[in-house]
């Protein structure tokens, strides 16, 4: 009965080897941006809660059952968690996928590139003990998602040792998780006063907790860095699937480096408008967070020295407004990768910083495929599925350059400065800094795997010692 109990109990934890950060959506892709003025069944809610549906609808989060309908009752499967994980996560879409990685999940399939999506990310294995199904339409229950999100929260580890709730209608394996959900008030207790944690999970709840835990996930509110998600489910097979995001550097010393326990920081801009930080650098954060990386984030307005003390990476995000940073950073002792050209000029590591982008472009040119920074790829690479912009630098005699424009040598859009090189005024480095050519905002559906290869290898050889 035990070994029953236990193989039972692996299943269920198998499960849960899908991105946590479950919100809810539908098949359907809404013509036209909605609002919660829309659905006939929101219209009635108090207007503390229309506001927080107002701002997942508006952001195309959430979709409604039918065109006026939000389905506040309906329950949520694990078709529409890929769907919305992948959004909320800007997770890079392969275009050129022909083949399925679960059987019960065919091209044809509405969620069929969402799915894809966690999977190449390296972010689910599947549903059974074999990895061949997904189970889309299986659903989830309350005690279910409240160890979603509080592992994509990273926060497993403090699951584990909260004081777990004393409640029988949650499993034993989940009551840390269900203890720290509440505790963050990502959810609540029923009016009965239990968790109810085998009940489904409806679509209200869903979106109510996708608020609480967006918020902690952008930090919103907060004048320091809140932490990102930083970590996902471990897969409970005995052979987990290698995440693709891992850099194919088996040649190069970066291979060794690992990114586990490492702090990364990710500066983004508010724009006019809005109130919170801008979604172009959130396919970096995902990529630094499947390296092994805690990530928060930090508003353009608030970069100061002193902010970044005790990160081990700065990723200076393409949104950022470039007024903010000037030469702040040039003299920290910390790893830079520069996302935002304008700032690595400023910075005085490149006697250009304006009108360096490049319109149109596939492919870019590996000059120095020897250097770890190169990932092993060399000659032309693609990086784009379509033609997009690309931007460059102008860097001093002391840099590494690693890839330059296709066609065009005189200008490199990877390049990097060990530490005690000199940058363009002669002055020495203070850290290992890298520019990197590519928009965030461009990569978030249109980067190849060789693109990403390229970014993932920046960030491990920047926090490795020189």
């Amino acid at each position: 009965m035990k070994k029953l109990f236990s193989s039972l109990l692996c299943l269920l934890l198998l499960s849960l080897t899908v991105l946590p950060f479950a919100f809810a959506a539908t098949a359907d892709t809404p013509s036209a941006v909605k609002s919660v003025d829309d659905f006939k069944d929101l219209k009635d809610l108090p207007q503390d809660l229309k506001t927080k549906f107002d701002e997942l609808i508006r952001g195309g989060v959430f979709s409604g059952v039918t065109d006026d309908t939000f389905g506040l009752e309906s329950k949520m499967d694990r078709a529409q968690f890929a769907k919305v994980a992948a959004i909320i996560f800007s997770l890079p879409m392969d275009k050129t996928l022909t083949t399925p990685s679960f059987t019960d999940v065919s091209m044809d399939h509405w969620s069929f590139s969402y799915v894809e999506a966690l999977k190449k990310a390296g972010l689910t294995n599947g549903y059974d003990s074999t990895g061949t199904t997904y189970n889309p339409s299986g659903e989830v229950s309350r005690q279910e998602l409240a160890t979603f999100l509080i592992r994509g929260l990273g926060l497993d580890d403090a699951a584990k040792k909260a004081n777990p709730v004393t409640d029988s209608t949650v499993d034993d394996w989940a009551k840390g998780y269900v203890a720290l959900a509440l505790e963050k008030n990502i959810l609540t207790k029923q009016d009965d006063g239990t968790f109810g944690g085998k009940a489904s999970a409806t679509r209200k709840m869903l979106v109510l907790a996708s608020y609480e835990s967006k918020k902690l996930f952008e930090g919103k509110g907060s004048s320091t860095p809140t932490p990102a998600p930083t970590t996902t489910p471990e897969p409970k097979k005995e052979n987990p699937a290698t995440p693709a995001t891992n850099p194919d550097t088996s040649s190069s010393t970066t291979s060794k480096v690992s990114a586990k326990g490492k702090k990364a920081i990710v500066t983004s801009d508010i724009r006019s408008g809005q109130t919170t930080l801008a979604d172009d650098e959130k396919p970096l954060i995902s990529r630094l967070q499947s390296l092994g990386f805690e990530v928060s984030r930090l508003a353009s307005s608030k970069i100061a020295p002193e902010a970044f003390e005790g990160y081990d990476l700065i990723v200076i995000g393409s949104s950022t407004n470039s007024k903010y940073v000037k030469k702040k950073l040039k003299d920290l002792p910390i790893p830079i990768i520069y996302n935002k050209l304008i700032s690595f000029g400023d910075a005085d590591f490149s006697s250009v910083s304006e009108k360096t982008n490049i319109d149109k472009q596939l492919k870019i040119t590996i000059t120095n495929s020897d250097h770890p920074l190169a990932a092993g790829l060399k000659g032309d690479v693609q990086i784009y599925y379509e033609p997009d912009t690309i931007g460059y630098s102008k860097p001093s005699a002391d840099a590494i350059i690693i890839a330059t424009a296709a066609g065009d040598s005189s200008k490199p859009v990877i390049a990097a400065y060990e530490k005690g090189s000199k940058n363009i005024l002669g002055e020495p480095v203070a850290a290992r800094t890298v520019t990197f050519g590519s928009n965030s905002s461009s990569m978030k559906e249109n980067a190849t795997n060789e693109l990403w290869k390229l970014f993932d290898a920046q960030a491990l050889w920047a926090i490795q010692n020189p």
